[in-house]
């Protein structure tokens, strides 16, 4: 009985990401809750979706992030924030830690124009039950409805399941 159910464990955990020698393809999608410093202390929260793809330890990664953006002292929606872009990391060998950098397309419904991102981070990837954690940030300085710049710096904690 040990056996059928240590054999079904790793099969269902390598059901959709699989590595092949040096390469690998594994999604990965989750949610963040992160803070804002942009002078008024807001918060957001949001969810996200990658493919690392791979070859000896480097990474590349297609990404979407989509956030909601708190107004100041409480919890209703000032605007929200969608990148999609790209990232690229490097696969620390001894641990399944992963720092990564990248840059987005940056769209805004209320008051901001669009503009780009850049986007850091390091993910934490807990092998047995495919879980990742992390902190993820991003850096944007769109233009607000008045012509001036706004400057976004969000930094947050993450939360998915990579297969």
């Amino acid at each position: 009985m040990k056996k059928i159910i240590l054999i079904s464990l790793f099969s269902f955990t390598s059901l959709f990401g699989f590595g092949i020698g040096n390469y690998q393809i594994s999604p990965e999608f989750g949610a963040n809750l992160a803070f804002q410093d942009s002078g008024k202390g807001t918060f957001s929260y949001g969810g996200y979706a990658r493919v690392w793809l791979g070859v000896s330890r480097i990474v590349i990664a297609p990404a979407f992030k989509y956030d909601v953006i708190t107004k100041e002292n409480n919890l209703s929606t000032a605007y929200k924030n969608m990148q999609i872009g790209g990232l690229i990391g490097f696969e620390i060998p001894i641990i399944p830690l992963t720092p990564y950098i990248g840059g987005s397309y940056s769209t805004f419904s209320g008051g901001y124009e669009d503009t780009a991102s850049f986007n850091y981070g390091v993910k934490f990837k807990i092998p047995i039950i495919r879980v990742t954690i992390g902190l993820d940030g991003t850096y944007q300085k769109p233009k607000n409805i008045y012509g001036n710049r706004a400057n976004m710096n969000r930094i947050g904690a993450t939360i998915g399941f990579q297969f």
